[in-house]
């Protein structure tokens, strides 16, 4: 299967972001420059994973006569493994980069929870904990994987340190969330706070449906990411595709930023209801009531580091 959707290329490989950061009189990126020991070692496993994304079946596969009864089999092997949440989607043209040709049917979707105690801690804390998420979602991935070609099929996994898979629709089509105003997939338990990682195989797994729990009627009337971003990026207008709401983030705003400072913004996950209001967390309630009060005190639309 040959995917049709255009793929934008990360770090200095963007030639959006070398475009902005050029028209700041930038050289290199103080995001990146600002890279910690633990974040540069944990880019250095995900790399070394990258490299043994895919292999041979070690065998033939055994017959499933429940493709259900496998499925939850799977299901479970993964959050056995640290997943917060597994859903799975039959693979379309759609959820793989252009011009990639993967020989598969499935695509396991799998997610791991932020630690969302870290926004109280400061947004070099937040990197930390998304360095560390991100990289669990790589070995989970790995060993997902591994595990499928274990069992007779050909799997492949797709992470950070080499992905052929569009997260959002992917994501989306698995049930695990719906698209929220901040250009990020919404879970129900733990809002946009989560990393993804993503199997593709030719196991018989049975795909979930889309769950769509209010989020999109929910973002027309909540202003919290769009008043608390600091580049002004996230519009309240919106286009529709495929009966989808999208509000297309102004990326350009968003990298003075996201890309252009040292500290990590991550404001709009941060401010969202669904991780601190809508999933009945009163610690995660408390904990965004205190870091509120620092965003105000700064103002609403000041970088992360300045309301800590």
């Amino acid at each position: 299967m040959i995917g049709i959707t255009p793929y934008r290329e990360q770090g200095y490989k963007d030639p959006l972001l070398v475009e902005v950061m050029k028209a700041h009189g930038l050289a290199s990126l103080p995001h990146y420059d600002a890279e910690s020991p633990q974040k540069r070692a944990n880019k250095e496993q995900i790399r070394a994973w990258g490299a043994m994304r895919d292999g041979p079946a070690a065998r033939d596969p055994d017959p499933v006569d429940d493709p259900a009864r496998f499925t939850q089999r799977v299901k479970g092997m993964a959050c056995d493994r640290g997943a917060d949440g597994v859903g799975v989607a039959a693979l379309r043209p759609l959820f793989i980069n252009e011009g990639v040709d993967l020989p598969h049917d499935v695509v396991l979707c799998l997610i791991v929870h932020e630690d969302y105690a870290k926004v109280a801690e400061g947004p070099d804390a937040v990197e930390e904990e998304a360095s560390r998420v991100y990289r669990e979602c790589a070995r989970l991935s790995h060993e997902m994987a591994i595990a499928l070609r274990e069992m007779g099929y050909p799997a492949r996994a797709h992470h950070n340190g080499g992905c052929d898979i569009q997260a959002i629709p992917a994501l989306y089509h698995a049930g695990l969330g719906e698209l929220g105003k901040h250009g990020s997939l919404i879970h129900p338990r733990m809002g946009a706070n989560f990393r993804p990682g993503f199997v593709t195989t030719t196991a018989p797994l049975v795909a979930d449906a889309p769950y769509e729990f209010g989020v999109q009627s929910y973002c027309e009337s909540c202003q919290l990411c769009h008043n608390n971003c600091p580049g002004e990026a996230i519009p309240n207008e919106y286009i529709v595709q495929e009966g989808i709401k999208r509000w297309l983030t102004d990326v350009a705003k968003c990298y003075p930023y996201s890309r252009l400072r040292e500290e990590y913004c991550h404001i709009c996950v941060d401010v969202c209801p669904y991780i601190h209001k809508e999933n009945d967390r009163d610690d995660y309630r408390a904990i965004y009531k205190d870091y509120m009060k620092g965003r105000k005190q700064a103002g609403y639309r000041s970088p992360k580091a300045a309301a800590v």
